[in-house]
C-alpha cells in the first residue's frame, strides 16, 4: 500500500516552482522567471512527485509535457498559494493601510461606480487604485497580480475562468443606442431585422456583449452591418453620439453618458446581464476589501 501523504512533506517553494513550470512551459523558462539554476527546478518537481507519488512532467523530445496528474494539481495550487500570499494582508500589515486596486469599465465607472465609492472612501481611509479595463483585460490585471478587485459583465459558463472567484452584483439590460432622430428609433419595429438594417458600433469579438449579439443574429439568420468595434461602453457611445451608427450595448436606459440618446430595451433578444465582482480564487479579503465588495454589489439607482 502506498504510504500516506503528510502537509508537512509539501514544501510551498516547490509547488510554487511547479506552478512556474506550468506557467512558463517548461523548466529553462522557470527558471529564468523564479532566478533558480534549471538544476534546482528540476530537484523541486522531482521533490514534489515523490511526495504525491505521481509523474508530473513526461518529456516530449526537448520539452516536457504535464501530465493529467499535473493538470489536477495546477487547478489546486493556484488557488492554495494566493491563500498564503493573502495572509499578509489580513495578518501581516494594517488593513487600514492596505491599497486597495480595483479595474473597471469607463462607463460602468461612470455611471454605476463612483457613487459607492465614494460611500465607501468617507467610512474607510484606504488607497483606491482605479484603473479602466475590459473583460478580458480585468482578468488578465488580477492573474498578474496587479489588481485586488474587479467588475465586469458575467462571463457565460464556458468562458469562466477555474482561477477566479465570481461574486455576483447587480444586473444590467442590453441597449440599442442612437441619435434621437436616428431611423430606427422612429421605426415601429423593434425586431433584430430592423436593427441589421443599419451599421452598428459594437464591441470586440470575444467580449461577452458581443458574443451575446452575435449568438442572438446567428439565431435569426442574419448578418450585422458593424462599422466601427470598440473595447468599452463607454467608448461605443461616444461613437453613436458622433453619428456613426447605432451602439449595441449592457447599461442603463437612462446613464448619464447617454442621456443625449435615445435607447431601445433589447432585453427580449439577447437577455440581460449581470455584472460581478471578481477576484483571485482563494484570495482572503480584508475587512475592508469586505466592506467595498458589499458596497458595489447594491443595484445603482
Amino acid at each position: 500500500m502506498p504510504r500516506p501523504i503528510h502537509s508537512e512533506e509539501i514544501n510551498i517553494a516547490h509547488l510554487r516552482t511547479f506552478q512556474l513550470v506550468m506557467q512558463e512551459g517548461g523548466y529553462a523558462a522557470a527558471a529564468r522567471v523564479s532566478h533558480l539554476s534549471v538544476p534546482s527546478v528540476w530537484q523541486h518537481i522531482q521533490a514534489l512527485e515523490k511526495v504525491y507519488g505521481v509523474e508530473l512532467f513526461a518529456r516530449a523530445g526537448r520539452h516536457v509535457e504535464p501530465t493529467a496528474a499535473a493538470e489536477t494539481l495546477y487547478e489546486h495550487v493556484s488557488s492554495i498559494l494566493v491563500q498564503i500570499e493573502s495572509t499578509f494582508d489580513v495578518v501581516a500589515r494594517s488593513s487600514i493601510d492596505q491599497t486597495i486596486r480595483m479595474v473597471a469599465g469607463a462607463r460602468m465607472m461612470l455611471e454605476d461606480l463612483a457613487v459607492p465609492l465614494a460611500a465607501f472612501h468617507k467610512r474607510r481611509p484606504n488607497h483606491l487604485v482605479i484603473r479602466q479595463g475590459s473583460d478580458r483585460r480585468a482578468e488578465e490585471l488580477l492573474m498578474n497580480d496587479q489588481a485586488d478587485l474587479a467588475m465586469a459583465l458575467e462571463p457565460g459558463p464556458d468562458r469562466k475562468s477555474p482561477h477566479l472567484h465570481y461574486e455576483p452584483a447587480y444586473t444590467v439590460e442590453f441597449l440599442a443606442v442612437a441619435k434621437k432622430l436616428h431611423p430606427y428609433m422612429k421605426s415601429r419595429s423593434a425586431e433584430l431585422a430592423e436593427l441589421a438594417e443599419h451599421p452598428l458600433v459594437v464591441t470586440l469579438a470575444g467580449t461577452h456583449g458581443r458574443d451575446a449579439l452575435d449568438q442572438a443574429f446567428h439565431r435569426e439568420g442574419l448578418q450585422a452591418k458593424i462599422s466601427v468595434e470598440t473595447d468599452n461602453s463607454a467608448f461605443t457611445i461616444a461613437c453613436v453620439s458622433a453619428g456613426m451608427g447605432i451602439g449595441i450595448l449592457a447599461g442603463r436606459s437612462n446613464g448619464e453618458l447617454s442621456k443625449k440618446l435615445a435607447s431601445r430595451s433589447l432585453s427580449d433578444k439577447l437577455g440581460q446581464r449581470r455584472i460581478v465582482l471578481m477576484w483571485r480564487k482563494g484570495r482572503l479579503l480584508t475587512d475592508p476589501m469586505v466592506d467595498l465588495v458589499e458596497q458595489l454589489k447594491v443595484a445603482p439607482e
